[in-house]
């Protein structure tokens, strides 16, 4: 928040806000009360928490992925995700991680990378692919989209499985297991 828009808020000088923010002045009791109920209010949450918020409660196989330091993470993942099991917790955080379903999750973040999701460049990109698990190969379909939260760009990834016959529909349909969507 802009300091002129908190002071607006507060019925303060944005002066004030400037001297509270670099120390300078102590708050009193009722401005320290005002402040707590700005803060408070979910209109004032940062973007990033609200999407956290929205991933964390999903009832579907959702993640909010991060490009940092050059590796991608998943920052938060849906309660479906974070107990898959076996292969599927094993991305928990890092993606970077040796893939336990023989490089296709790995081969799905480099394309995540490659098309410029984590730059905006893209409204998303669908992705089907096989890998074992269980012992047995199985389709999934996957979407990642692109957030920008007002400081980084995140992608929201969500996973559901799919047939043997929508996984070859696909391809057939798009003239590969990719397709990306511009705006």
């Amino acid at each position: 928040m802009k300091q002129d828009d908190a002071a607006s808020r507060l019925r303060v000088s944005q002066s004030y806000i400037s001297r509270l923010e670099n120390g300078v002045v102590e708050p009193s009791p009722d401005i320290i009360s005002r402040l707590r109920a700005l803060l408070h209010n979910p209109v004032h949450r940062p973007l990033v928490d609200q999407l956290c918020a929205i991933v964390r409660h999903s009832p579907h196989a959702v993640a909010l992925l991060a490009y940092r330091d050059g590796a991608v993470s998943v920052i938060e993942a849906s309660s479906r995700y974070r107990h898959a099991g076996p292969p599927f917790d094993a991305y928990l955080p890092d993606m970077q991680t040796a893939d336990p379903l023989g490089q296709a999750v790995s081969n799905i973040v480099r394309q995540v990378l490659a098309c410029g999701a984590f730059d905006g460049e893209i409204a998303c990109m669908e992705v089907v692919w096989r890998a074992p698990v269980d012992g047995e190969m199985r389709s999934f379909h996957s979407v990642q989209t692109p957030v920008f939260t007002g400081t980084e760009w995140l992608v929201h990834s969500a996973t559901a499985a799919m047939s043997a016959a929508g996984y070859k529909a696909f391809l057939a349909r798009n003239g590969g297991p990719e397709i990306v969507h511009g705006f």
